[in-house]
């Protein structure tokens, strides 16, 4: 599992799951408790920044894009920028999205950013493809390149 919460929160629960015989616990260099309630304010200005940015209704022909509160498809743009804006405050189900890009025909992960965490855990849940971070190149020529080699966008 990971939760987030206040410091005191945390500090409890980790006593609470020591005493119930957790076999680890650890907390990760996470500073802000991103896809929790906590966020809900943060949620619902995202969403109306997204408001403000020009965007087709529909998904580019081609493209496949998948929630990450569901992993269910995106075919509606509108409602894709509120399950966006909402994921912010909601836990999100990376595994099931890492699982449905795979099943799609994903052939490599690249994680956009900040950070690595993403790509990390892509790679540790599907070792046989490639899974790397924006911050690994040292420009988008790069990341091109890697992804010519080993992509198909989904």
């Amino acid at each position: 599992f990971v939760v987030g919460g206040s410091a005191p929160a945390l500090a409890a629960l980790e006593s609470a799951a020591a005493r119930a015989g957790a076999a680890r616990v650890a907390r990760l260099g996470v500073a802000v408790a991103s896809h929790t309630p906590r966020l809900a304010p943060a949620a619902a200005a995202f969403r109306a920044s997204l408001a403000r940015v020009p965007v087709p209704p529909r998904v580019p022909a081609g493209a496949r894009l998948l929630g990450s509160l569901d992993a269910a498809p995106v075919l509606d743009v509108g409602r894709g920028l509120d399950a966006l804006a909402r994921q912010v405050a909601a836990p999100i189900r990376w595994a099931d999205v890492l699982a449905a890009a795979v099943e799609a025909g994903a052939t490599a992960f690249l994680e956009l950013g900040p950070g690595r965490a993403l790509a990390e855990m892509a790679g540790a849940a599907h070792p046989g493809l490639p899974a790397r971070s924006l911050e690994d190149f040292r420009g988008l020529a790069g990341a091109e390149t890697w992804l010519a080699r080993h992509g198909r966008a989904i």
